[in-house]
């Protein structure tokens, strides 16, 4: 599998705390069929300046400190980009990075409460710079739980979007685990993603939330989004995706119909 979202780099935001922790989330994905990760620490103007050279530098880094380890986990350049005004600029000056730094796909980070106004004329800046939109975690966004309809135009459009594994296995709250089915039972995401911010609640791990995934695609469908997918991303190259289903009102989910056993069990012990 692909990971094309992770906060592995330790010190330049909130996810990995250390190198020691950075490598132990390696071994954690690796030994949970991860074989190559982007690195994708948040760029926040402000909070978090990281700029493409520091973390061009901060994956040699972990690519050296992974070779020595013996972890056989390959990484990539990349960032989650907090939406800004200034931003298709920046990306196509090189002062912040693209995944696999290919100049082609921006991973973009929406506020969780909010959709700004005027984001599809942002959204719009990006194409005439050729630079398509990946939008992170949907799934979390409340304007989006509230009006799913702007997903289906969105996908329709061509951007793509990604859910977050943990999203459909764990319990942030069963709004969003609703949403994550209802995201992919009408393919309004392309793309299975850890977020991995460390070893516990956000790990690097993606086969969980596969094996739910598989229930409701399908196994070939969902293992696309884990490795065809993320392939063509890394290569530049476009990405092709079964149509959306349309959109009409959110409906009621009961997220247990999808869990392994193993899972579904678990989670409803803990919420009793």
């Amino acid at each position: 599998m692909i990971d094309l979202h992770s906060h592995i780099l330790p010190e330049l935001d909130d996810g990995a705390a250390s190198w020691e922790q950075a490598l132990e989330m390696a071994r954690v994905a690796v030994a949970d069929g991860v074989t190559e990760v982007v690195c994708t620490p948040h760029w926040v103007p402000g909070k978090f300046d990281n700029s493409r050279p520091v973390i061009l530098e901060q994956v040699e880094t972990c690519r050296r400190l992974l070779g020595e380890a013996g972890i056989p986990l390959k990484v990539h350049p990349g960032a989650e980009l907090r939406l800004d005004i200034n931003l298709p600029q920046m990306i196509k000056s090189g002062q912040v990075l693209t995944v696999n730094d290919g100049g082609i796909y921006a991973l973009i980070e929406l506020p969780d409460e909010s959709i700004p106004d005027h984001l599809d004329e942002f959204f719009w800046n990006l194409e005439l710079l050729r630079i398509r939109p990946i939008i992170s975690h949907v799934e979390r966004n409340a304007v989006l739980r509230e009006e799913p309809h702007r997903l289906y135009h969105w996908a329709g459009n061509g951007y793509l979007a990604q859910v977050t594994a943990s999203s459909l296995t764990e319990h942030f709250s069963e709004e969003i685990q609703e949403f994550a089915v209802f995201i992919l039972e009408h393919r309004l995401a392309q793309m299975l993603v850890s977020d991995g911010h460390g070893l516990r609640s956000r790990s690097p791990r993606l086969s969980a939330g596969l094996a739910v995934a598989e229930q409701i695609l399908g196994v070939a469908t969902a293992r696309r989004m884990v490795w065809d997918v993320p392939r063509q991303i890394l290569a530049g190259e476009a990405v092709r995706f079964p149509e959306p289903v349309p959109v009409d009102e959110p409906r009621r989910f009961d997220i247990f119909e999808y869990l392994p056993k193993r899972f579904s069990d678990k989670i409803k012990s803990f919420l009793k």
